[in-house]
């Protein structure tokens, strides 16, 4: 709390904790960043740099590959899109650089990579694979992504937002799907920014 009140006052913001090695297990580290408005509909890239997996030894936690995250999302950024879609050696999607991922396949099941890829066990995702009994864990490969009705992203602070386009292709028929509202109504209780 005294992080987000020292950087944003009365304003909103992100406060993000992080244990470093240290005394009794790990220290509690904060850092803070602004919480800008955000598009409805997202524009993704695909990150060349690969994803490690569970190299870094802690499933469901971002621990080795930090740095990762923050170049894959300078690189959307300077690609002039919302998201930068991080994949494993083999092409498999593990999620982005700031959200997880749910993609819905051709038959219209909804999947999100497993834990066990390398994924963040992030909130929003955790909070949609118990309030929607359909959504479920499958591995998302490269033939998947390139055949998806929708991707959409979700992340605890932001929502669900859909993504529009990959690499400047459009995903699916381009419009808002049932999924995509679905999961947004169950994250968010109030309407996207403009």
């Amino acid at each position: 709390m005294a992080i987000g009140r020292e950087a944003f006052g009365d304003g909103a913001g992100v406060v993000r904790l992080a244990l470093r090695e240290g005394a009794a297990g790990g220290l509690p580290v904060g850092d803070s960043r602004a919480l800008g408005r955000e598009p409805s509909v997202w524009r993704a890239i695909r990150f060349a740099e690969r994803h490690p997996g569970t190299a870094g030894g802690a499933p469901g936690a971002k621990r080795e590959a930090v740095g990762l995250y923050a170049r894959a999302r300078e690189a959307a950024a300077d690609a002039g899109v919302d998201e930068a879609l991080l994949a494993d050696g083999d092409g498999r999607l593990v999620e982005g650089a700031r959200t997880n991922l749910f993609v819905v396949g051709r038959d219209g099941a909804l999947v999100t990579p497993p834990v066990s890829s390398g994924a963040v066990a992030g909130v929003a995702r955790e909070i949609v694979l118990e309030q929607v009994p359909e959504a479920r864990e499958a591995e998302i490969g490269p033939e998947d992504l390139a055949r998806a009705l929708e991707i959409v992203c979700v992340n605890a602070v932001r929502g669900a937002c859909r993504v529009a386009t990959v690499d400047g292709l459009p995903v699916g028929a381009g419009g808002a799907s049932a999924w995509s509202e679905r999961l947004h109504a169950l994250l968010r209780s109030d309407p996207p920014p403009p």
